[in-house]
């Protein structure tokens, strides 16, 4: 995917193409964990906005009450 050199004081950059894929932006959050064989993985913790996102949709409101016969009832007589 690219090569990255690591500066005087530790810090590396992630290439532009793979914050883009990743959706990684200034100030996300990542964590790093380093491999039994000695490589390291990187991986993005999802905003809240990105939560809230992914969430959207998930929870169904509960559809209108169905009617009753006492309801249908009452509404027949307003009608009358």
């Amino acid at each position: 995917m690219g090569k990255i050199e690591i500066d005087d004081r530790g810090r590396l950059t992630i290439p532009s193409k793979i914050r883009d894929s990743l959706n990684i932006k200034s100030g996300d959050r990542l964590t790093i964990k380093i491999n039994q064989d000695n490589t390291i993985t990187l991986q993005k913790h999802p905003s809240k906005k990105e939560i809230f996102e992914n969430l959207v949709g998930c929870i169904k409101i509960p559809s209108e009450e169905k009617p009753t016969p006492e309801s249908i009832k009452e509404i027949w007589k307003m009608q009358q």
